[in-house]
């Protein structure tokens, strides 16, 4: 199954500036004079044994005057950390590049539904990157975790969108392994102000009663956002709620389970975590937790029935987060402030101290939500997947060329590539004539025919991301791989998305285009440096026309090489096979692989 990492990675001003009134609050973001905790995570993937995955980057920053030097701060952490994969660094570049194609579209109304300011937003943008770069199984890890388990990617897609005691796994939860090695927080043992938030006490109750023992997997009512594994049919319908401030995780499993989605934690699934110490006063992330909660509560009171919904109480979420959506939970924040408050005020703490009863006064004002949570919630997830489904439709290539941009190459790369094209181009023309016998498609062709079909074939090199073929546009050449490999980007059955496959040496493009003179069905990318030989396809049907002998050969490879196509097509692209395959078969007079098609 394709998939895709990603690990977004958040930044502030300098050390000496920090956070000024209207930068974003994240927990603990990195200062842009500091490495931070990024270096280590990206280190820590060289431990794993499964390589087979794109690593996407989010660059995040708190201010809007320092997303570019976000953005090169991060990129050149990415180059000095080398990861052993395929990476991207995606930031606020891309971003903007993303609300021009909408805008472009006559979709300024979707501009914001894509955004990379707040947690929840962020984690949108987890989902919407590997979606348009086809994935099938996402893996959102935060810059703080690290890898010590080679079978880690194994692992996450080990169950992913199977089914277990009757139930699709449509997410699956890993969890955190402390400095201590154990899977609780790691916190102090009693924190004074907390005497009425037991957040941790419910928290380590409801991770003992799903993490340790059999089965392996239980469903879960909560999640980690940095070690979360989503399958296609989740993400692609489920977003995080843009209004969630913080405990953006833990809610998205509230979401998904209230449209019938199922997460499960896998307790052989963790990761190392190592935050530092988080940035902010206690009582402005608690504020943050006082809207989140309330927020969340109001939507669980606020559901009405939807098609293939499930209506949903607090106590399905006992112990955690379940304590902290029932009715109760105005008096814990009336009293958990007041124990803080009064905490700060014994330490001669006047401002941190008013701010906290401010807490009281926002917690019965405008923490409480003037909207119905729940039907906000339902007009974003329709607006979701209308961006989906314009992507699908008529954005696709170019979102997934923004997000191409930010791919990571090394100087050694670029150096390679150069001197391989710079070889190439270097050739004597006669030095570049194709070769074909090495081409699986003219194997056992006589030397008389090698030599007449090489008069009308040619090399030529394309860079990593350049387009062999474009679709829409019309089919001039047969292509054969002789060198490299090529992304192929097609509509799936439901003709709403786009899937990704990849094909290298030995593979033939642009055959069904050219016989039935049709328009390229499909966008044709090299997603390395890749060598072609090419044939032109007028010129190699006046060469059949001239040699009925040779045209025979060629039109039953042919029919023989669609007729293996049609085995492996998606519905959208068959019917355009088949007529490719009836094409070729009847050119040889005898419908002599009529018999069999339908059988294959």
């Amino acid at each position: 199954m394709k998939t895709v990492m990603v690990i977004p990675t958040y930044w502030s001003r300098d050390s000496a500036a920090s956070w000024k009134p209207g930068d974003i609050v994240y927990d603990h973001p990195t200062p842009l004079d500091q490495k931070g905790t990024l270096p280590r995570t990206l280190e820590s993937l060289n431990v794993l044994a499964d390589t087979d995955f794109s690593l996407v980057i989010l660059a995040c920053s708190t201010a809007a005057d320092i997303e570019h030097a976000v953005e090169e701060r991060v990129t050149h952490l990415v180059r000095e950390a080398k990861p052993p994969v395929e990476t991207y660094v995606v930031s606020h570049s891309h971003l903007q590049a993303l609300h021009q194609g909408l805008a472009t579209a006559g979709r300024e109304d979707l501009v914001d539904v894509l955004s990379l300011s707040g947690y929840a937003n962020v984690r949108n943008m987890c989902l919407f990157v590997p979606y348009v770069l086809g994935a099938e199984v996402a893996v959102l890890i935060d810059d703080d975790e690290l890898f010590d388990d080679p079978h880690f990617i194994r692992k996450a897609r080990q169950f992913i969108g199977s089914r277990f005691m009757g139930q699709t796994i449509d997410g699956v939860a890993g969890y955190y392994i402390n400095s201590k090695g154990t899977y609780y927080d790691d916190v102090p043992e009693e924190i004074h102000w907390m005497t009425y938030w037991d957040r941790f006490g419910s928290k380590r109750e409801a991770f003992d009663q799903v993490i340790p023992g059999e089965p392996r997997l239980k469903l879960t009512p909560f999640a980690f956002g940095g070690c979360m594994v989503m399958h296609r049919s989740l993400f692609r319908s489920v977003p995080f709620d843009p209004l969630i401030t913080r405990g953006e995780d833990i809610d998205y499993v509230i979401n998904a389970r209230m449209f019938g989605f199922n997460f499960f934690l896998d307790n052989e699934l963790y990761v190392q975590h190592r935050p530092p110490p988080k940035a902010h006063p206690t009582w402005q992330r608690f504020r943050e937790d006082i809207f989140r909660l309330l927020h969340e509560r109001a939507k669980i009171n606020g559901q009405t029935p939807q098609v293939n919904m499930t209506i949903l109480d607090p106590e399905d979420f006992d112990p955690y987060p379940g304590e902290f959506l029932k009715d109760t939970l105005d008096d814990k924040i009336l009293k958990t402030n007041l124990i803080l408050a009064l905490d700060y005020l014994a330490n001669d703490r006047v401002e941190d101290t008013k701010e906290t009863i401010r807490n009281i006064w926002l917690a019965r004002t405008k923490a409480i939500p003037k909207d119905n949570p729940f039907e906000m919630y339902l007009t974003f997830q329709r607006r979701w997947r209308a961006l989906r489904k314009l992507t699908s439709r008529d954005l696709r290539e170019v979102f997934y060329s923004i997000f191409q941009r930010g791919q990571i190459y090394y100087e050694e790369e670029r150096q390679l590539e150069e001197a391989r094209r710079a070889e190439f181009e270097s050739t004597t023309k006669a030095m570049r004539a194709s070769t074909l016998e090495g081409v699986p498609f003219f194997e056992g062709l006589a030397p008389e025919y090698i030599e007449m079909l090489r008069s009308v074939s040619w090399r030529e090199f394309f860079s990593r991301d350049e387009i062999l073929l474009q679709k829409g546009e019309e089919a001039h050449k047969l292509y054969f791989i002789t060198k490299g490999a090529v992304r192929i980007m097609l509509s799936n059955d439901s003709d709403e998305e786009m899937e990704l496959i990849e094909v290298g040496e030995g593979e033939m493009l642009g055959e069904v285009s050219m016989v039935i003179n049709a328009p390229h069905s499909a966008t044709v990318t090299a997603s390395e440096p890749t060598e072609v030989i090419t044939i032109d396809r007028k010129a190699l049907f006046e060469l059949m026309s001239n040699s009925p002998e040779l045209a025979s050969q060629l039109w039953y490879r042919l029919a023989h090489s669609l007729s293996n196509r049609l085995r492996h097509s998606n519905v959208r692209y068959m019917s355009q096979v088949r007529d490719a395959y009836d094409v070729a078969d009847s050119m040889l007079g005898t419908g002599i692989l009529g018999e069999s098609s339908e059988d294959e």
